[in-house]
C-alpha cells in the first residue's frame, strides 16, 4: 500500500515539473594529463530539496543519470563519481537512500583519442524531492575541450 501511495505521490507531483526548477547545473573541465580530463558537473540544489544519488535501491526514487553522447574523439575512463552525500531512511519509499542537499559534484574522467579539440555533450536525468512533492528533471550539457 505504501508503495502505491509513493507512486501516486510521484505522479501527482509530475505536473509541477515544468514550473519548479529545484536544481541548476553547471560544468567545468580539469586537465589531468596530456590527454585526460575530468568533466565536472555541479548541481546547485534549492533549499529543502534533495537530489538523489547515482545509485538508489530498487523501489526507490529515480537515480541521477548522466548520458554521454558517443563521440569518436574521446572515451570514458571508469565510472562517474559523486560526493559523499547523506544516507537516511526515507519514509515515503521505506528505504535507506543516498541524497544531496544544497550542492553535489559529479565527475567523469575522459581520455581524448587525439589532441584535436572536441565537444562533449550529453543529458542529465534526475529527481528531486522535498517534504511535499517530487520533481523529475532533465537537462543537457555541452563542454568544449
Amino acid at each position: 500500500m505504501k508503495k502505491i501511495l509513493a507512486l501516486v505521490f510521484l505522479i501527482t507531483s509530475m505536473g509541477y515539473s515544468q514550473i519548479l526548477e529545484p536544481v541548476k547545473w553547471s560544468t567545468s573541465v580539469k586537465k589531468v594529463s596530456n590527454l585526460e580530463y575530468d568533466v565536472i558537473i555541479d548541481a546547485t540544489i534549492k533549499p529543502n530539496y534533495h537530489l538523489y544519488s547515482l545509485k538508489v535501491p530498487e523501489g526507490g526514487p529515480l537515480p541521477t543519470v548522466f548520458i554521454f553522447e558517443e563521440n569518436k574523439d574521446y572515451e570514458l575512463v571508469g565510472s562517474m563519481t559523486e560526493d559523499k552525500g547523506h544516507t537516511a531512511f526515507d519514509p515515503v519509499f521505506e528505504l535507506n537512500i543516498k541524497y544531496f542537499e544544497n550542492s553535489a559534484i559529479f565527475k567523469q574522467r575522459i581520455k581524448l583519442k587525439n589532441k584535436k579539440a572536441t565537444t562533449i555533450t550529453g543529458e542529465i536525468e534526475f529527481m528531486t524531492c522535498n517534504d511535499a512533492s517530487c520533481v523529475p528533471g532533465y537537462d543537457d550539457f555541452e563542454i568544449a575541450i
